[in-house]
C-alpha cells in the first residue's frame, strides 16, 4: 500500500476520533460552563431510594427538598415500588438502593431474609389512624377487640403489609387464640384498593385497609370503626434504613441528607399553608383530604428522633426514650408469638440494625418541631370508685401465667419477668389506656377468701408496676374475681391444662366511652 494511501487512512481515523470525542467532550463541557456561571453546586451526588406513595414519605420528594438538594450537591432519586415490601429487600441487598423507607416490622420482617443489610439511621413517622380494621356492624356486633377472636368472621386484608401486620399484633397483644389456630377467617387480596372494592360489594366482614381507603370504607352503610393504629402507639413506625456499603462510602452524604431532610421539615412547619397547597398539588388530593390525613401521621424532627427514637441526651440528666429499640423488640416479639419468626433474627440484639452517630453528629443543630409526635405521656387524673364501672371495656390483654410466692404471694422472679413485660407493653405500645387489674382464682374452698386472695394479687401486681416501672397509680385499679369468672376452655385443651388456667391476672384495657 502507498504512503499517501496509508496517510489518508491515518488522518481520517484522527478526524473520525476528534468528532466522536468533541460530541462525547461536548455536553461535559456545557454542564461545566453552566456549573461555573450558576448557583448549583460543581457536582451532584445520586441518592437512590425506594419506597412508595404513602404521605408520610412526602418531604423526601417535595418541591423544597428537591430545590435544596440541588443547591448542597444532592439529587434524590426516589422509586415508588407500589409497597413490593419484599421486592424492595431483595433489590436493597442488591444495592439498586442507597436507601429505603418503611416501616420497622416490614424490615424485620423482609429484612431477616438477607441477613438486614442496612441500618436504621432515623425515625420518619408514626401512624396515627392511618389503618385500621372495620367491619359491617350487623356480622359484627361486638364492641371489644377479643370479640374478633372468631373464626368464622371473613377478614379481608392485603398480606405482607402493614394490614397484616395489624392482624398480627390484635392476635398476639389480645390472645386471639382461635385466630392464631386457624387460618378459615384469611381473604387476602392484593391492595387496600382491592379490599375496598369487596368492603364496596359486601363480600366479606370485616376489612383491614389504609388511607385513603380507610375513610372511604366508613362512609358504606353500616359500617363501624372497630381498631386501627390511632388506639395504640410505637408499633408503625417508619424508618431511614440505609445501606451498610454505602454508609461506609458515603457517611458525610448520608450526614448532609439527614441534615436536608430535617431543615426541609421545618420550613414546611412554619407554612403549614405552602404544604397543604404543595402535598395537595403532588397528590391529585383535595386540600380537606389532606388536612384529615395529616392528622394521622405524625412525622418525627430532628430533637424528637435524638431525644425519643434514639434514646440521645443533649444535657446531663435529661429524659430520653429509646422508642425504635422499643419498636424492634416489640415488633419481633409479635412476630415471634404469632409464628412470623421461628426464632429472633437479631438473637436478642436489636442495636444490630441500627446506627445513631449520625443523628448524634446533628443535635447540636437547631430543628423546628414539624409535629407533636409521640408527645408527653397522658397526666390520668384520679378516678372516683362510682367512675370506673363507667369506663369502656377495650379489649382484654394476652394473659400469661404470673407466679406468686406461695407462703407470702408476693411475686416470684418468674411472675416478676410476665409483669415487666406487661410493663413494657403499656408503656410503649397502650400508653394512653386506664388498666383494670383483675385477679381470678380456681373453684373450691371459700368464696369469700378466693375473692380476698385474687384481690391481694392483684394489688401486689398494680404496686410493682408502680414502684417498678413508674406507672401512673391512677391508670391501675385492682380487682379481686374469686372464681366467679373462669376462663373459657379452649378446644382440644386438656382439664390439667385447662385448671392450671383457671387462677390467673388479668389486664383489661378501659377508656372514656367516646362513641
Amino acid at each position: 500500500m502507498k504512503k499517501s494511501t496509508i496517510g489518508f487512512f491515518f488522518i481520517l481515523i484522527i478526524g473520525i476520533a476528534g468528532i466522536l470525542g468533541w460530541k462525547y467532550l461536548k455536553p461535559i463541557l456545557f454542564e461545566k460552563s453552566q456549573l461555573s456561571t450558576s448557583d448549583s453546586a460543581s457536582s451532584l451526588h445520586t441518592i437512590r431510594i425506594g419506597g412508595d406513595n404513602y404521605l408520610g414519605y412526602w418531604f423526601i420528594t417535595s418541591p423544597e427538598m428537591r430545590k435544596m438538594a440541588a443547591r448542597k450537591g444532592l439529587r434524590i432519586d426516589f422509586t415508588d415500588d407500589e409497597g413490593a415490601y419484599a421486592q424492595r429487600l431483595t433489590e436493597f441487598a442488591g444495592k439498586k438502593y442507597d436507601c429505603i423507607v418503611l416501616p420497622v416490622n416490614s424490615y424485620l420482617e423482609h429484612g431477616a431474609n438477607h441477613k438486614f443489610p442496612g441500618v436504621i439511621v432515623a425515625a420518619i413517622s408514626e401512624s396515627k389512624g392511618a389503618d385500621g380494621i372495620v367491619g359491617f356492624a350487623d356480622r359484627f356486633p361486638g364492641d371489644k377487640i377479643n370479640d374478633l377472636n372468631d373464626p368464622t368472621l371473613k377478614i379481608v386484608y392485603t398480606a405482607n403489609s402493614p394490614s397484616s401486620f395489624l392482624i398480627d399484633l390484635t392476635i398476639a397483644d389480645f390472645d386471639l387464640d382461635r385466630l392464631q389456630e386457624s387460618k378459615d377467617w384469611q381473604v387476602e387480596e392484593n391492595g387496600s384498593a382491592a379490599v375496598l372494592k369487596r368492603a364496596k360489594k359486601g363480600t366479606g366482614d370485616v376489612f383491614v385497609l389504609w388511607e385513603p381507603d380507610l375513610s372511604k370504607a366508613l362512609k358504606i352503610a353500616g359500617m363501624k370503626y372497630i381498631w386501627g393504629s390511632d388506639k395504640f402507639s410505637g408499633y408503625i413506625i417508619d424508618v431511614f434504613v440505609f445501606h451498610r456499603d454505602y454508609l461506609k462510602k458515603h457517611a458525610d452524604k448520608v450526614r448532609d441528607f439527614l441534615n436536608l431532610y430535617f431543615r426541609i421539615l421545618g420550613l414546611y412547619a412554619n407554612n403549614r399553608e405552602k404544604m397543604i397547597k404543595e402535598m395537595s398539588k403532588s397528590t391529585d388530593e383535595k386540600k380537606n383530604t389532606i388536612e384529615a390525613m395529616l392528622r394521622k401521621i405524625d412525622w418525627y424532627d430532628l430533637a424528637q428522633n435524638c431525644k425519643q427514637q434514639f434514646g440521645i441526651s443533649s444535657r446531663t440528666g435529661e429524659n430520653v426514650q429509646d422508642g425504635v429499640i422499643n419498636t424492634i423488640i416489640a415488633c419481633t416479639d409479635v412476630m415471634l408469638r404469632t409464628g412470623a419468626f421461628k426464632k429472633d433474627p437479631l438473637q436478642g440484639n436489636p442495636y444490630l440494625i441500627t446506627n445513631s452517630d449520625l443523628l448524634k453528629d446533628l443535635s447540636r443543630t437547631r430543628v423546628m418541631s414539624v409535629a407533636s409526635g409521640t408527645g408527653p405521656l397522658r397526666d390520668f387524673e384520679p378516678l372516683s370508685e362510682k367512675e370506673w364501672p363507667d369506663l369502656r371495656e377495650v379489649g382484654t390483654f394476652r394473659i400469661e401465667s404470673i407466679t406468686f410466692q406461695s407462703w407470702n404471694n408476693k411475686l416470684a422472679d418468674e411472675g416478676k419477668e410476665i409483669v415487666n413485660k406487661i410493663a413494657g407493653i403499656l408503656t410503649n405500645n397502650y400508653p394512653h389506656y386506664r388498666v383494670v387489674i383483675r385477679g381470678h382464682t380456681g373453684p373450691g374452698g371459700s368464696e369469700k377468701e378466693n375473692v380476698k386472695l385474687s384481690l391481694e394479687r392483684a394489688q401486689i401486681v398494680a404496686q410493682y408496676l408502680v414502684a417498678v416501672h413508674s406507672i401512673n397509680k391512677n391508670r391501675l385499679k385492682a380487682e379481686g374475681m374469686g372464681s366467679s369468672q373462669p376462663a373459657v376452655k379452649k378446644p382440644g385443651e386438656s382439664v390439667r391444662a385447662y385448671r392450671y388456667r383457671l387462677a390467673r391476672v388479668e389486664f383489661v384495657a378501659v377508656e372514656e366511652d367516646r362513641i
